[in-house]
């Protein structure tokens, strides 16, 4: 299906102009005007939204719709993400680019740039998830050994929509979308992050155990707790109900939203990745790293006001209910949960404070 302009409908948008419309009369309906964009829309991806919303974890932006987009060529099946829009009759669309995208034009003008533009101008804000690694030939590095690339072209995809959203070292000549919006809420998560990073001209750390801390076993990584990223508990045991997750501290930096959430205090946070920021892209400056100062835990944007990236998970929902068991060693009695372990001041609190600044955010720039 060819790619639909969504110019024509800037004031009112239906569900009809979706990309992978039905017929049912859900779509005849009026599609809101304010409205924020989730990018790689899988059905995971759109439950985790509105379970913050739903449950007031990212307050006061029930009433906007919701816009998915993505490129054809990602490695998931958007149909069932269209089942489950149409199952729970969702004030949400999605949006598919079948331009051509490559690590040589995702830093230039290329076919996806009009969808770009016209997402930005329909919505308040974007946001951008976890998921696998970035092809180091996209931020000009050889590919490390424990690099596991899966799922290039949505790589190809958010890098050049984050580039042109953000503008990069590796364009000068490149005027940023944001420049005509300077508000406009820009927000990632671990991958998210990372995209967002390289977007703008930045490098990777490819493994943290390897590169960071010269760590080449999981049983010295397990005796090394400031090189455990993730739970390598799950790499090491034979209990298949570990989780991946593994928690720790965060040490905010500057003036910004993560400072401003955590008040004095170091939060414990989510936290499953093996690869960091090393180099930061133009304009972004960090605002927080582990408990070491290794690790580069939080970006954000030195130029627009609206813009943060986290290393680790706040959007987990898990985070928020008592009824999440979390196992991180086989010795555990599977009963604890975050609201247990780091109740109020030690993670809970900073999580809803970082939460709340992004409605707010959100919702200063309703039309």
């Amino acid at each position: 299906m060819k790619r639909i302009c969504l110019t024509v409908v800037i004031a009112i948008i239906t569900l009809t102009s979706c990309t992978q419309s039905g017929n049912d009369e859900k779509q005849q309906k009026t599609f809101p005007k304010l409205a924020v964009a989730i990018v790689n829309p899988t059905v995971s991806n759109i439950k985790t939204f509105r379970y913050l919303v739903d449950n007031k974890i990212l307050p006061d932006v029930d009433s906007f719709g919701i816009i998915g987009v993505y490129h054809a060529r990602q490695n998931y099946d958007f149909e069932h993400s269209q089942k489950y829009i149409d199952e729970n009759r969702l004030m949400m669309k999605l949006v598919k680019c079948e331009s051509e995208l490559s690590a040589k034009n995702i830093y230039e003008q290329n076919g996806c740039c009009d969808i770009f533009k016209e997402i930005f101008e329909q919505t308040q804000g974007v946001f951008f998830f976890g998921g696998p690694d970035i092809p180091a030939e996209c931020f000009n590095e050889k590919t490390h050994l424990m690099s596991g690339i899966t799922d290039p072209y949505r790589h190809f995809f958010e890098l050049s929509f984050l580039f042109h959203l953000l503008g990069g070292s590796q364009n000068e000549n490149h005027v940023a979308l944001l420049e005509n919006n300077p508000d406009y809420v820009v927000i990632g998560f671990c991958l998210g992050m990372q995209t967002m990073n390289c977007a703008t001209g930045g490098t990777m750390i490819q493994d943290i155990p390897m590169e960071v801390y010269n760590l080449y076993t999981v049983e010295d990584v397990l005796n090394t707790p400031d090189a455990q990223h993730k739970n390598y508990n799950s790499y090491f045991d034979y209990d298949d109900v570990l989780t991946g997750y593994n928690f720790h501290r965060i040490k905010p930096k500057g003036d910004n939203i993560i400072s401003e959430s955590t008040g004095k205090n170091e939060p414990y946070v989510l936290s499953f990745h093996h690869q960091a920021v090393k180099q930061t892209g133009k304009n972004l400056e960090i605002a927080a790293v582990s408990p070491d100062g290794k690790i580069i835990e939080a970006l954000v944007h030195q130029k627009y006001k609206h813009v943060a990236g986290t290393q680790f998970h706040p959007e987990y929902t898990g985070l928020y209910d008592r009824n999440t068991k979390i196992k991180l060693k086989s010795d555990d009695d599977g009963n604890q949960n975050f609201l247990l372990l780091y109740a109020d001041e030690k993670g809970e609190t900073f999580h809803r404070k970082y939460w709340k600044t992004i409605g707010e955010w959100l919702n200063c720039l309703k039309k």
